[in-house]
């Protein structure tokens, strides 16, 4: 027969720790507490609703709207809240510092380094006069990534808090993040994958792409495979593209990407001109060694110093200029270096041989004349630069 006593005993211990449960349950719940709240539907005209670690919750609907009154979220996704009170066993939530909670919410973002959102009220002397919920910050002008214009609604970090003064930071959050994915991506990005990401930046040595928060740099060599004199040739700032993961180097944090990579080459299809084909082309660039010249359908060839029809010792810039229009010949296609040499001297001889041809027909004599003083020096010339 069981102890009356011991009964009473685990009575009194099951109610204690309920009691404890309760209590706990109550402290976590106090106004400005942060949550993980996962969305569980968008489809309530006043709020969103969530799971949290804490029981089922809302959230203003407004709060998740972007400027087209369009929901920012999808059911499944996990957002950063902060608790506003408990009411029938149901959790108010907020995203923004409100209310009774407004403090103790920005305190949490100081100490654990917690993101808050705010909206970019107007530029200041110094920086930007922020709203979050009901509490006004200032952002240096050093702690804000770009130049947002007003009504943006951005992520801030607190980084001083002292009576009515509080002052935040965009650039740490945005620092807290990369280094955040930096981590994600260590664990799972290897050279040869392929990846979305977003044109960032664009400068004369290539282009830089935003692969998921981490910047990865395309060279002006991986843009294409025709030659490329700047980037902005190929992609603008703020375009979606694919790329190739060509090296990681995360002790640099070096990435090395390829948009030439997913490129269909031209070089193994069937090309648009072969040797001894005369072309229209323009000049590119001017080296000390030659003329690169841009030929239909995008290609690039290089005139060598001894095809540019120029006596020895004549530097090539004094004769050629950026953009002007020449007639070359297609001296070789190398298809394995990917390479085309061209020829402006070959055109002018045969244009000289043309118009001694021309000119032997339209003065062909009557009887066995000798041919003229000025025949016989065209064809001396033409004589002499085929011996050279």
């Amino acid at each position: 027969m069981k102890s009356k006593q011991i009964g009473k005993q685990n009575s009194d211990s099951s109610f204690a720790e309920l009691l404890e449960a309760n209590l706990e349950n109550r402290q976590e719940t106090k106004p400005g507490t942060p949550v993980q709240a996962r969305i569980v539907s968008t489809r309530d005209k006043d709020f969103v609703f969530v799971n949290t670690p804490l029981g089922a919750g809302v959230i203003p609907r407004a709060q998740l709207l972007d400027q087209e009154n369009r929901v920012l979220v999808n059911p499944g996704e996990t957002i950063q809240a902060y608790v506003l009170s408990r009411e029938n066993g149901e959790i108010q939530l907020t995203l923004f510092p409100t209310g009774r909670a407004g403090r103790a919410i920005l305190e949490h973002s100081l100490q654990e380094k917690l993101p808050v959102q705010g909206q970019v009220n107007r530029k200041i002397k110094g920086g930007y006069e922020i709203s979050l919920g009901d509490i006004s910050a200032f952002c240096p002008m050093s702690q804000m990534e770009g130049d947002p214009a007003p009504g943006s609604n951005l992520n801030f970090l607190v980084i001083e808090l002292q009576d009515r003064k509080v002052v935040v930071s965009n650039r740490s959050f945005r620092e807290m993040e990369r280094e955040r994915q930096k981590e994600v991506l260590q664990h799972s990005l290897e050279e040869g994958a392929i990846v979305s990401g977003i044109v960032t930046n664009i400068l004369d040595f290539g282009a830089f792409v935003d692969i998921g928060g981490v910047e990865g740099l395309i060279p002006l060599s991986e843009l294409s495979y025709k030659r490329v004199r700047h980037p902005s040739e190929v992609v603008r700032s703020g375009d979606s593209i694919r790329v190739k993961v060509l090296s990681i180097d995360w002790k640099e944090d070096r990435i090395t990407l390829s948009l030439k990579s997913l490129l269909e080459n031209p070089w193994q299809g069937q090309m648009p001109f072969a040797a001894g084909d005369i072309v229209e082309a323009t000049v590119d660039s001017i080296k000390n060694f030659g003329v690169f010249a841009r030929l239909p359908d995008g290609f690039s060839g290089l005139i060598p110093m001894s095809e540019t029809g120029l006596p020895r010792g004549v530097a090539a810039d004094k004769e050629f200029h950026r953009g002007e229009q020449l007639r070359l010949m297609i001296l070789d296609v190398d298809r394995q270096r990917e390479k085309i040499s061209l020829s402006l001297r070959r055109v002018q001889e045969a244009d000289s041989r043309k118009e001694y041809e021309q000119y032997m027909q339209e003065n062909q004599p009557e009887s066995k004349e000798e041919v003229s003083s000025f025949g016989k020096a065209l064809l001396a010339s033409l004589k002499d630069s085929e011996k050279n």
